[in-house]
């Protein structure tokens, strides 16, 4: 009787180990993304002065 009640029981805590895993994947991630993003961002913005500048520009 005993034995069929503890094999009944559901594990705990798996739960918080998915959550704990994947939040530091994620932080690990953006952490060693970080130079990328800083890059990717400076290349939006030169993209978006470019287009600006010939938009502007006197020339037809």
């Amino acid at each position: 009787m005993l034995m069929a009640s503890l094999s009944r029981r559901k594990p705990r805590g798996q739960s918080m180990v998915e959550y704990a895993t994947v939040t530091a994947a994620l932080m690990g991630f953006t952490v060693m993304g970080w130079p990328f993003l800083v890059q990717l961002l400076n290349a939006l913005q030169r993209y978006f002065s470019s287009v600006y500048y010939v938009i502007q520009s006197p020339i037809p």
